[in-house]
């Protein structure tokens, strides 16, 4: 199984503080992250997403799969989207959804971890001193199959 964990910061630098510590800490070897993405908002509301390579692990979702989480997130309201069909299925409900755009805010910064569940803890106790508010939802080995497979032959 593996976690999706949105760390938001009420400043636009400390997603990439935190970014550089995983690569570190990966780099030695103490963890292993799926895929990641950071989403950095201005002060006038506009949001970039960036999808950190740096962390991303074999069999990465990509940039795809990061491009639909930022415009769920950030459109999907304005648009009146829910989540709704397979992506419900996939433990991304509308409510976990709505808590993470409503985190990353003006000036705010967030970033998003895909993580094994046995390197949940570990990730999560090096992102503590960071201050950030933390949203997790949770994909069964089936949910990430399926993720895969939408995401990665949509790339082909």
């Amino acid at each position: 199984m593996s976690e999706l964990i949105v760390f938001s910061f009420e400043n636009p630098t400390g997603a990439k503080e935190l970014e550089t510590e995983l690569v570190a800490a990966q780099d030695a070897q103490k963890i292993e992250v799926g895929d990641a993405a950071m989403v950095v908002r201005a002060a006038d509301g506009r949001a970039a997403l960036n999808h950190a390579t740096k962390l991303v692990g074999r069999g990465s979702l990509g940039g795809i799969f990061w491009g639909f989480m930022f415009a769920l997130v950030f459109w999907g309201r304005w648009w009146g989207l829910s989540v709704g069909g397979a992506l419900g299925d996939l433990g991304m409900d509308d409510d976990f959804v709505k808590e993470v755009g409503d985190s990353i805010g003006r000036g705010h910064s967030g970033l998003l971890v895909l993580v094994r569940d046995e390197m949940v803890d570990a990730v999560l106790d090096m992102a503590e001193e960071y201050q950030s508010k933390v949203s997790r939802t949770t994909f069964s080995e089936k949910d990430e199959a399926l993720l895969k497979t939408i995401f990665l032959t949509s790339r082909e």
